[in-house]
């Protein structure tokens, strides 16, 4: 199974996750190299690269896909949205054929793993000096460990499209000069850096500190303008899947680049050791690796319809190299690359970009996950604007220039991975709210206050039951995850049979032509061989096959057959197998009543209700109900600090503010993808909408999610009148005049937006009830009271 699908985006930001500090003492341990052979392994690199969805500027999109004829020029808002979404699931889809695995994939599983079992074990401890009153937040003094990360941040030009080749019409975020003083000042600026009309704005450095009070920052060096060694195109230009044909190319010239020229040290770019190479345990030691690649080309990017080179420009993303790239000319005291400075994970974004875009792909370098909708499956995911991770990282009235904070999950994701001073929470069970509330105090969510950064509740499991075992009350399960190649394996005595079945009930829900089952037999328990069967396939559209797969889905439970009378005489093992890539889970294969009849009579009979007959290797007995955690996480968002970014959100020649007040989301881990146009009202995060009217545009026709949930956020006062105007781009208006307050949640509501599910969230019904019940007068402090009824 040679070729595997890239991730969605969202899974593949997690890859590079996993810095976890040790004591320093552990820098002792002699470092031992766990690539067998680092500079000579083969991986499998295809040159096209992945795109983040996430950064799309949609209306530079529409104005891009009108100018190829892809959008009438008349089109209506509905239709331009139509547009754009199949323009980028069309790109989307193009990814399944590429792979992500790099080279340091089985490390990356590992603190992937690390990270879930750290954030399991984190819980609400807030042991903050709250003040029980409405006055105004009282930011708290931080005087515990600062972390600083060292960023490379490395300028490429084009041979035809040199810096300042932008043209003004190109971009909101258009310079006379773009020079290495203006990205040193947007990246590690302490001050801030100056706008294109000469404005302040906030620096990826101060976004970062103002999310953790200094417990987190950033420092490093920008480098002057390298030259590429080919056209934009080439690099930018889209390759047979939609996607860019040679974004690595260009990164491993930047490198190059950066190794000639004397003023720049790489060395000084590495003190982590991410991956845990040489498996002490102690992350923050060098592994010869630069820790934080920033790559910067000359043109606008493709996210924002490319300027003049259009679809030739580079799509801004977060990937690795596919295998660890030692840079010639270099040199680093730690063994693992020849003696050599070597790079693997970077990002890459345009000569524009705001802030925005840099920090949010940062975050990705941090580990964290897209929030957005990564297949642009419907209408939007129950996200937007409120979080960096999702459509935050485009607010501002300069569109990228004012991006809002990280939503609550992010920064719980972001504490358990690195520690420090992501979140500090409240937490309380469920199980412990009376019908008489509970009061908290919530600061707002841009500063870290004396209160609590937000408020965790807790859920009983959520029990989802995927099928009924046939039989009994259990059968065998695969297991349902990424990267899966897990079985069940009989032994079999044909030694004096002259005919043989093996057979079982199946019921299956496996990715079509990616995920496979298959039934193996060997004779010596090493070399395995896939037999066929009445449920298995040969097609193999996509290189996964590996031969009488089965894949695709069974609806309900059915007979699964295959003839063992080609090992009559022998003795052999046979096993069930489920393996799957490394993207889009599905639910896997369950089977029952396992049989094997020689000669017509029954030899072996396992219905997973005793002893397991069957050795299990990765299978499980199960009883078809899937447990997973789900919880809301309630935060206070006001007009302040970042958040400033939610009143400035520019769509068309107006700007769209997010009301402030309590925002609940709800987390629910039986999900892994925020796809809601595959299952509207469901993710794994999404707010809770306080305003469940539907808002429409001046030609009748429903509005996306970004616009449905301004007023997501509860509060005692009444939501604003919002008016959008965009008919210089589609000829059209959008108005929302509902300013009924909504201070109230209940659970036992239907939050469901029935005129625009993408938008809503299926929440569980368990009577709880969240109330605001006081706010300061600046409204940087809010009250909540919580309860069960």
């Amino acid at each position: 199974m040679k070729s595997r699908k890239i991730m969605s985006v969202a899974m593949a930001a997690a890859l590079s996750a996993g810095l976890f500090a040790v004591p320093a003492s552990a820098h002792d341990a002699t470092p031992v190299n766990v690539l067998k052979d680092p500079v000579q392994k083969k991986v499998h690199n295809h040159g096209e690269g992945p795109f983040d969805l996430a950064i799309a500027n949609e209306e530079r999109l529409i104005e891009m896909l009108k100018e190829k004829g892809d959008i009438s020029k008349n089109a209506s808002a509905a239709e331009a949205e139509k547009g754009v979404q199949k323009f980028l699931k069309e790109k989307s889809d193009g990814l399944k054929e590429l792979e992500d695995d790099g080279e340091l994939k089985e490390e990356k599983e590992k603190l992937e793993k690390k990270i879930t079992q750290n954030k399991k074990k984190e819980k609400g401890k807030n042991s903050k000096k709250k003040h029980r009153n409405l006055d105004p937040v009282k930011e708290e003094y931080y005087d515990g460990d600062v972390r600083e990360d060292k960023v490379l941040v490395v300028l490429m030009e084009f041979p035809d499209f040199p810096h300042n080749s932008i043209q003004e019409d190109e971009t909101d975020m258009y310079y006379d000069d773009y020079v290495q003083k203006h990205y040193e000042d947007m990246v590690f600026g302490n001050r801030g850096y100056k706008g294109p009309n000469g404005e302040k704005l906030v620096s990826m450095k101060q976004f970062y500190e103002q999310q953790t009070n200094g417990a987190y920052t950033v420092d490093g060096e920008v480098t002057k303008w390298y030259m590429a060694k080919h056209p934009a195109a080439y690099y930018g230009g889209n390759g047979a899947n939609g996607s860019d044909a040679r974004p690595r190319e260009l990164v491993k010239e930047a490198l190059e680049a950066v190794a000639a020229d004397p003023d720049v040290d790489l060395s000084e770019f590495d003190q982590e050791d991410r991956y845990d190479l040489n498996g002490n345990g102690n992350t923050r030691e060098p592994d010869g690796i630069v820790d934080h690649l920033m790559v910067v080309h000359s043109a606008v990017g493709e996210e924002a319809g490319g300027g003049s080179l259009g679809e030739d420009a580079i799509w801004s993303h977060r990937w690795n190299l596919g295998g660890v790239f030692p840079i010639k000319g270099t040199e680093t005291d730690v063994p693992y690359w020849n003696g050599n400075m070597a790079a693997y994970d970077y990002t890459i974004q345009p000569a524009d970009g705001a802030a925005g875009v840099f920090a949010h792909e940062y975050g990705h370098d941090l580990g964290l996950p897209d929030e957005y909708d990564t297949q642009y499956s419907g209408e939007g995911e129950a996200v937007a604007y409120w979080s960096i991770m999702a459509s935050g990282s485009w607010a501002g009235k300069i569109p990228g220039t004012e991006p809002t904070g990280f939503s609550a999950w992010s920064k719980e994701f972001l504490q358990a991975a690195h520690g420090g001073n992501w979140l500090k929470y409240d937490e309380v069970s469920l199980d412990d709210l009376k019908k008489k509330g509970t009061e908290f105090y919530l600061d707002q969510a841009n500063t870290k206050g004396t209160n609590a950064d937000a408020l965790k509740i807790t859920l009983p499991d959520k029990e989802t039951e995927i099928t009924k075992p046939f039989s009994g009350k259990y059968s065998y399960f695969s297991g349902s995850g990424n990267d899966l190649d897990n079985s069940a394996v009989v032994d079999v005595n044909l030694s004096s049979a002259s005919s043989a079945e093996f057979s079982f009930k199946a019921w299956y829900d496996i990715e079509q032509d990616w995920d496979y089952g298959s039934v193996q037999v060997s004779e010596d328990g090493k070399q395995w061989t896939t037999i066929p069967g009445n449920i298995t396939t040969d097609a193999d559209p996509n290189s996964q096959n590996p031969g009488n797969g089965i894949t695709g889905k069974s609806d309900g439970w059915i007979d699964a057959k295959f003839d063992l009378s080609a090992y009559k005489g022998k003795n052999v093992k046979v096993k069930i197998n489920y393996w799957t890539d490394v993207a889009a889970v599905y639910p896997g294969l369950y089977v029952d009543d396992i049989k094997v009849t020689a000669d017509g009579k029954q030899v072996f009979f396992d219905d997973a209700e005793g002893t397991a007959k069957v050795k299990l290797e990765g299978f499980a007995k199960d009883t078809g109900v899937k447990k997973s955690e789900h919880y809301y996480l309630l935060e206070w968002r006001n007009h302040q600090g970042v958040d400033k970014g939610l009143a400035h959100i520019k769509r068309g020649d107006s700007l769209m503010s997010y009301d402030p007040g309590l925002v609940i989301w709800y987390a629910d881990e039986s999900y892994d993808d925020n796809w809601t146009g595959i299952h509207p009202g469901d993710g794994y995060l999404g707010v809770v909408d306080a305003d469940q009217i539907p808002i429409r545009w001046s030609d009748g026709s429903v509005a996306s999610t970004r616009y449905q949930i301004h007023d997501a956020a509860f509060s005692m006062d009444n939501a604003k009148k919002m008016f959008i105007d965009y008919r210089d781009l589609l000829g059209l208006t959008l108005t929302d005049k509902d300013t009924k307050k909504n201070p109230e949640f209940y659970d036992r509501k239907d939050y469901s937006n029935t005129r625009m599910p993408d938008a809503g969230r299926n929440v569980p019904e368990y009577g709880l009830k969240v109330k605001v019940t006081g706010q300061s007068k600046d409204k940087s402090v809010g009250r909540i009271e919580v309860s069960k009824h």
